[in-house]
C-alpha cells in the first residue's frame, strides 16, 4: 500500500473522525475478458471503471489500485461534477492473477474477479458503495471454453496486519482498508468439451477390453491391445496436464485418467491370468473362456460405472 499520511501528501485536511469517512460509489463495466490462461494463472480483461463521490478530501480516480493483477493501460476521463457530486472514469486494460480451482477440470466453474482499493486512503478516510444497478458486463462478451452466466459485485474490508515500516506506529498495527470487487461468473457449457478431452482415452480402455475376445495364447494380440491402449492414456494425461497448473490436488482429469490406467493394467492380469489357466488342461480352457466371459462385460460395466462416480462426485 501507499503513504498513508494522505492528507499531507495531498496538501488537503483529513475528514474529521464526527463527519466519518468519504462515500465512493464504484462501479465497473466488463468490455471483454481474453487470454484466460489455466496454466499461467492469468486473465486479461478491458472493462471502464467509474467513481462519483462529494467534496474535495479525495480523489479516488488517482489513487485506486488494482489489487489482484497489473494495469496494462489506463485512460482517464477528465473529471467532471454532477449535481454536488464528482464524477470521473478511467478504461483499464489489466492482466489479472487468478489461481484457478481446476479440481473439477474440465467441467469447472470459475469467478474472473477485479479487486479495487484505493492505495492512499483507509477505511476512515474512504468507504466504497457498489454501484450495483449501472455496474455488469457487455452482452457480447465471451469467455473462450465457458459460458458467462452472470456477475456479483462485492464490498468489503480487508485488513492489514502491519505498520508499513512506519515507525511511529505500534508494530502489527492493523489498517484497514475498503475493497470493491466484481466477479464475473463463468462455467462450461455442457459436456462437448468433456467428451473432446476424454474422448481418446475411454475409446483406449475400451479397445483394451477387446483383449478379452482374443485366446489367451494369441499372445501378440492378446496383450497388445491393453498394452497399446495404457500407452494412449498415457500420453492423453501429458497432453491434459500440460493445460493445468501444477497442483498437489488429484482434479477430476487426473482421477479419470487413474481409473482408465488402472482398469486397462487389471485387464492385463487377468490376460497373464486367463493365460495360465488356459494352458493347464482342456478343462482349464473352458475356465478360461468362462473368466473371458465374465471379464468382456465386467470390465466395461465397472469402468462406466467408475468414471460416472468420477464426474458426479463434488
Amino acid at each position: 500500500m501507499a503513504a498513508l499520511n494522505v492528507a499531507a501528501q495531498q496538501g488537503t485536511a483529513p475528514p474529521s473522525a464526527a463527519a466519518g469517512p468519504t462515500e465512493v460509489t464504484v462501479g465497473t463495466y466488463v468490455n471483454q475478458i481474453y487470454a484466460m490462461n489455466l496454466k499461467e494463472n492469468v486473465f486479461t480483461v478491458d472493462f471502464y471503471i467509474w467513481f462519483r463521490w462529494k467534496g474535495n478530501t479525495v480523489n479516488p480516480i488517482e489513487t485506486f489500485e488494482l489489487m489482484n493483477g497489473k494495469i496494462e493501460e489506463k485512460k482517464l476521463v477528465p473529471t467532471r461534477d454532477i449535481g454536488d457530486e464528482h464524477y470521473a472514469q478511467a478504461r483499464i486494460t489489466a492482466v489479472i492473477n487468478k489461481f484457478w480451482d481446476v479440481s473439477r477440470f474440465p467441467l469447472d466453474s470459475h469467478d474472473l474477479t477485479i479487486f479495487i482499493e484505493d492505495q492512499d486512503n483507509d477505511i476512515t478516510r474512504l468507504r466504497y458503495v457498489a454501484d450495483a444497478q449501472n455496474t455488469g458486463f457487455d452482452k457480447d462478451l465471451k469467455v473462450l471454453g465457458y459460458k458467462v452466466t452472470g456477475s456479483q459485485p462485492s464490498i468489503t474490508d480487508n485488513h492489514y496486519n502491519t505498520n508499513y515500516g512506519d515507525i511511529s506506529l505500534p508494530v502489527g498495527n492493523e489498517s484497514i482498508y475498503s475493497r470493491y470487487g466484481y466477479a464475473v461468473l463463468a462455467s462450461r457449457a455442457g459436456y462437448s468439451y468433456f467428451l473432446k478431452l476424454f474422448s481418446t482415452i475411454f475409446i483406449s480402455a475400451m479397445v483394451g477390453f477387446l483383449a478379452f475376445l482374443v485366446k489367451p495364447v494369441d499372445l501378440d494380440p492378446r496383450f497388445g491391445l491393453g498394452v497399446g491402449a495404457l500407452f494412449a492414456v498415457v500420453a492423453s494425461t501429458f497432453i491434459i496436464s500440460s493445460e493445468l497448473p501444477d497442483s498437489d490436488r488429484m482434479t477430476m482429469a487426473d482421477r479419470i485418467n487413474t481409473a482408465s490406467m488402472v482398469m486397462i493394467f487389471l485387464s492385463l492380469i487377468q490376460s497373464a491370468i486367463a493365460l495360465k489357466i488356459y494352458e493347464r488342461s482342456e478343462n482349464g480352457r473352458l475356465t478360461a473362456n468362462r473368466l473371458d466371459s465374465i471379464c468382456i462385460a465386467a470390465f466395461p460395466m465397472v469402468y462406466c460405472l467408475w468414471i460416472l462416480c468420477i464426474v458426479l462426485t463434488r
